[in-house]
């Protein structure tokens, strides 16, 4: 069942419906909402005060909460920045670490070396080559483990922003201390899968999408289970608590603007106007901004270890 909703959703021709995609932060029955606890402390830079936050548990799922955008414009930017700039440089890992996808004579970095080609056309090309980084604790993708000995500093900027929505949604022993950030060009999928490499497996995943909108399919602990269908756009966030912890989730689109208001049976004007704010955080450098025009950046944040534990636990 859920590679066939995978499927589904992802296929160009025909293409989907999306009558069955649910809008996050919008009046749904599967959407329930969530009264936030002790919201009179600080807000942090970059946020909407937690007062003005929709937060909503997806009822078919229990434990899977959303938030609707709680990010300014500017804030947006910024954590796009980082991720095109920063987060894709030593001592991160990447797809492109040691494989030679970079130009070995160009020098500088993925994001330097994309601002130095002069045509759109390889432009495009050469950016989808980045697919994704690590932050924190490396990830052995052949192994499907975390390294203790690439654990790498936690960048502090993200560490704290996560840190606070984590505390806003009564999470506040949560400790970030990996995340891998996915890097999708438009046509990207993400195939189905759990998360369950981490030695605590009961802390909450946290997952923030900018750019360019994404179908997310989050479904039961079996590929048997009909999952259901949301629609992720810019600034948007996922945590997957409790039960939702260790569900089969997936990305099986990246939608480009236009292809919505009509599926969404929103008209073209209305749509601009609910987009406004999510589409004005692309409005800046000409390079960050024609990445963004075609692209989707999820950055994804984990507690690895269990409390009070210090280094990772392997056996043999």
């Amino acid at each position: 069942m859920f590679l066939t909703a995978f499927k589904y959703y992802k296929s160009r021709n025909p293409p989907p419906s999306f009558e069955d995609v649910l809008l996050i932060g919008s009046d749904h029955p599967n959407l329930k909402p969530v009264r936030l606890g002790n919201i009179d402390g600080q807000c942090f830079a970059g946020l909407l005060s937690p007062s003005e936050w929709k937060v909503h548990e997806l009822t078919s799922r229990p434990g899977l909460l959303v938030v609707a955008n709680p990010f300014t414009a500017e804030a947006q930017r910024q954590w796009m920045t980082r991720s095109l700039a920063d987060y894709p440089t030593p001592p991160n890992t990447t797809n492109q670490s040691g494989v030679g996808q970079l130009a070995p004579d160009a020098g500088g970095s993925w994001w330097e070396q994309l601002q130095t080609i002069p045509t759109p056309a390889e432009r495009r090309k050469f950016a989808k080559s980045l697919r994704w980084a690590t932050l924190g604790y490396q990830y052995d993708w052949t192994n499907k483990l975390y390294d203790e000995a690439r654990r790498e500093p936690f960048p502090p900027e993200l560490g704290a922003l996560v840190r606070y929505v984590a505390t806003t949604l009564g999470y506040d022993r949560f400790s970030p201390e990996a995340a891998i950030v996915n890097y999708y060009p438009a046509g990207a999928t993400l195939a189905g899968h759990t998360d369950h490499s981490e030695d605590d497996q009961t802390a909450p995943l946290f997952s923030f999408s900018f750019g360019q909108p994404a179908v997310f399919l989050i479904g039961g602990t079996s590929r048997e289970e009909q999952p259901d269908a949301l629609l992720l756009r810019s600034g948007d966030i996922v945590v997957m608590t409790g039960a939702s912890r260790l569900c089969y989730h997936a990305v099986p689109r990246v939608c480009i603007d236009a292809e919505l208001p009509e599926a969404l049976g929103c008209s073209a004007a209305r749509w601009a106007v609910l987009e406004a704010e999510r589409q004005d955080a692309v409005r800046w450098g000409a390079a960050a901004e024609e990445y963004m025009r075609h692209s989707r950046i999820n950055i994804n944040v984990r507690q690895v270890l269990r409390e009070n534990q210090q280094t990772l636990q392997r056996s043999g």
